[in-house]
C-alpha cells in the first residue's frame, strides 16, 4: 500500500492546497448549482491540474504551451459546458478528464488561427510547474497522466489525514510519521521518534501501524469518489498504487 514514487518531492504531500472530500462530490455540487460550487470546482482544479499539465507535456507541448493549455482547458471546463456534461455513470473521472484533455489539444492544433484568449482564472504557478516537467513521450502520455493523477489522489488523502490528526491535537505526531507513510525507508528510527515525542518505542510502532491503516482507509475513500457507484474500488486503488511505484 505504501509507495515511494520517484517523480515527486515530499514537500508536495502537505502543499498549501485545499482538497475536496471526493472528486465526484465536487462535480455534483457544481452541477446542482450549490452556493459553494465555485469554490469546490477551484479545489478540484487545484487538485488535478498537475495531471493535466503533465499529460500535455508528455503529448509534446513545450512548457509554455502546456501551462497555457492547462489553464485554458480548466477555464473552459469551469465556464463552459464541460463540467455539466460529466456524468458519474460514465465511469472513472480520471478517464473522462484524460480523454477531454486529449480532445482539447487536438482541437487546438487543428485550428489554423487561434484567437487571443480573454484570460480568466490562473490556477498554475510557474514555480510549481517545474516539479511536474516531463519529457515529450506521446506513446507513454496516458501512463504519465495516470501516474500524476495517482499522486494527486495520494496528496489529497494525506491532506485529509493530516487534518484529522490536527483536529485531535496530534499534529506533531503526524509530522513525525508522514514521510514514512509514503516512503517507509525515510521514516526515522522508532527510538528517535519516541525520544522526540516523549513516547515509548512500542507506542511509536503502534502509531505507525494505525497511521498506515488510516491512510489506506482515506485513500479508498478518495479513490471511490472518482468512480461510478458500484465500481471496483480495490482494483482502481491497486492500479493507482502500481503506477506510483514504477521507476
Amino acid at each position: 500500500m505504501v509507495v515511494s514514487p520517484r517523480m515527486h518531492d515530499t514537500q508536495s504531500i502537505t502543499a498549501r492546497a485545499c482538497f475536496p472530500a471526493t472528486a465526484w462530490t465536487t462535480v455534483l455540487k457544481v452541477q446542482r448549482g450549490d452556493p459553494e460550487s465555485a469554490e469546490a470546482l477551484e479545489q478540484l482544479c487545484r487538485t488535478y491540474w498537475p495531471a493535466i499539465y503533465t499529460y500535455l507535456r508528455a503529448l509534446g507541448c513545450d512548457r509554455e504551451e502546456a501551462l497555457d493549455e492547462t489553464q485554458e482547458f480548466m477555464t473552459r471546463f469551469i465556464n463552459g459546458n464541460g463540467i455539466h456534461s460529466v456524468s458519474q455513470e460514465r465511469g472513472r473521472l480520471r478517464s473522462y478528464l484524460r480523454q477531454s484533455v486529449r480532445n482539447h489539444l487536438a482541437t487546438v492544433r487543428r485550428d489554423a488561427v487561434r484567437q487571443k484568449r480573454s484570460g480568466g482564472c490562473s490556477f498554475v504557478s510557474m514555480d510549481d510547474a517545474e516539479v511536474f516537467d516531463v519529457p515529450s513521450q506521446p506513446e507513454a502520455a496516458d501512463q504519465w497522466f495516470d501516474r500524476r493523477w495517482a499522486w494527486s489522489v495520494m496528496c489529497a488523502a494525506m491532506r485529509s489525514l493530516e487534518e484529522r490528526y490536527q483536529s485531535r491535537g496530534r499534529g506533531c505526531l503526524f509530522n513525525a510519521l508522514k514521510v514514512g507513510l509514503v516512503s517507509p525507508d525515510l521514516l526515522k528510527p522508532h527510538a528517535e521518534i519516541a525520544v522526540d515525542l516523549c513516547m515509548t518505542e512500542n507506542q511509536v510502532k503502534l502509531e505507525v501501524h494505525r497511521a498506515r491503516r488510516r491512510l489506506a482507509d482515506v485513500l479508498r475513500q478518495e479513490v471511490a469518489g472518482t468512480l461510478m457507484p458500484g465500481a471496483n474500488v480495490e482494483e482502481e486503488l491497486r492500479y493507482l498504487l502500481s503506477v506510483l511505484s514504477r521507476e
